[in-house]
């Protein structure tokens, strides 16, 4: 795990914490997209980051069907990283919504095909295969964001609370493991998952 030693920038925090997470959880994805996915975390950390005017992912991907190729391309990359975002940090809170963490995954998943798709048509697929193993891994994707948000709150008193509720609400083995690890008596399978 990276140490708590002040890095650089916020890039270089994040891609750190991202390259350990991957090797934490065991994903193998491209070095590529494990840079995506630093990358999309140091832009969602900027306050100053504009956000689009929709506020769900369906309204996304209306925007997306109705629009010129390359904006679909734009519109598809952001839904995907607005759902992979939500996943991995704020999972608890989609539980508590009408449509909940598998809806967010499958829209992710499904956008990030679609940009792949797009992108190789449109941009000489100027991405290689980061989006095409966004979309195909993109629960892994969601662990491994996961992982950099439990490593940013590690040394909170109520750490052992927040992986409790977050295996509630995702039913993530992994951090099922750790709670374990820490000495709680947990089922297999979380309460909702049945």
């Amino acid at each position: 795990m990276p140490s708590r030693v002040a890095t650089a920038n916020l890039f270089d925090y994040f891609n750190d914490h991202v390259a350990a997470a991957r090797a934490e959880r065991s994903v193998h994805i491209s070095n590529d997209t494990t840079l995506y996915l630093a990358t999309l975390l140091t832009e969602r950390a900027r306050a100053d980051r504009p956000a689009p005017p929709e506020t769900t992912l369906a309204e996304l991907h209306a925007r997306a069907a109705a629009s010129a190729p390359a904006d679909q391309a734009r519109t598809y990359r952001e839904l995907g990283d607005r759902a992979l975002y939500l996943l991995g940090y704020f999972a608890e809170s989609l539980s508590r919504r009408v449509v909940g963490p598998d809806y967010y995954a499958d829209m992710g998943a499904a956008a990030y095909h679609r940009t792949d798709l797009l992108f190789k048509v449109l941009f000489s697929d100027a991405f290689g295969p980061v989006f095409r193993e966004l979309a195909a891994r993109f629960r892994e994707c969601v662990g491994i964001l996961s992982e950099v948000r439990a490593a940013q709150h590690k040394d909170q008193p109520d750490e052992i609370l927040d992986l409790y509720e977050h295996w509630l609400a995702t039913g993530d083995e992994q951090v099922r493991q750790r709670l374990l690890d820490k000495g709680l008596v947990v089922p297999r399978t979380a309460p909702n998952d049945s």
